[in-house]
């Protein structure tokens, strides 16, 4: 699923359910670092430009992927 967080609460919405030892692939220049979802999770400020892209089921042990969002993309569920 690729979402598009808007702020910080939108981000920690979408990464409820996710292990804190998950890997995070982050593209290059976006000003954003972090190695597992737990680093995502103690992040505190979140460009509105950017999208997480996560696996269909967290069994699957996959990577999360942060990107710049190019285009609409669905928003993240209201906190």
């Amino acid at each position: 699923m690729h979402f598009k967080a808007k702020n910080v609460a939108a981000l920690q919405t979408l990464l409820g359910g996710w292990p804190d030892r998950m890997r995070v692939e982050i593209d290059p220049n976006l000003g954003v670092s972090a190695k597992t979802v737990g680093d995502l999770r103690k992040i505190s400020a979140w460009p509105e430009n950017l999208a997480i892209t996560t696996p269909p089921d967290p069994a699957h042990g996959d990577i999360i992927k942060v990107s710049r969002a190019t285009h609409s993309s669905r928003y993240a569920p209201k906190p």
